[in-house]
């Protein structure tokens, strides 16, 4: 029977990731392994990165460094929810990219051996326009990878 000792869990923060997190702590616990959070966030396509964030409250800087502030700062929460109700997360990761490329080349990098995310279960036209994350990274990733579906 394989080993495993390192989980990464992707996160969007969604009720999906918490159902995802609650099954990586199942498994960490059994095996006594190690579980990392991993955000992926990015600029929206049309919207230029070096665009400027300005209102009344707001101190103007660029969309990219108040997405990244905001990215981090949920992160940040994520994890204390997480902790707070007895999941030890080892290391959490934000960064800007496209998701599926980030997660895989983390699983790689990192030497994971095995990676729990959510999936929302879209189906049909939505399916086909917004594309699956995780059916992406099922199909890439270097290590098993164990999908987690939120029933509606």
């Amino acid at each position: 029977m394989p080993s495993v000792q390192k989980i990464l869990v992707p996160v969007d923060l969604s009720p999906s990731s918490n159902k995802a997190l609650a099954e990586a702590r199942a498994f960490a616990e059994a095996f006594g392994a190690s579980i990392d959070l991993l955000y992926v966030w990015s600029v929206p396509t049309l919207i230029a990165p070096e665009a400027v964030i300005a209102g009344v409250g707001i101190n103007e800087q660029p969309l990219f460094d108040w997405i990244r502030h905001n990215a981090t700062t949920e992160l940040a929460k994520f994890q204390a929810n997480a902790e707070h109700d007895g999941i030890n997360v080892h290391d959490s990761i934000c960064e800007p990219g496209d998701p599926a490329t980030s997660i895989v080349e983390h699983a790689k990098s990192g030497h994971y051996d095995l990676v729990v995310m959510g999936t929302h279960g879209r189906t049909g036209l939505s399916h086909v326009i917004l594309g699956s994350v995780t059916e992406k990274v099922v199909r890439r990733a270097p290590c098993p990878v164990l999908t987690v579906r939120t029933s509606d």
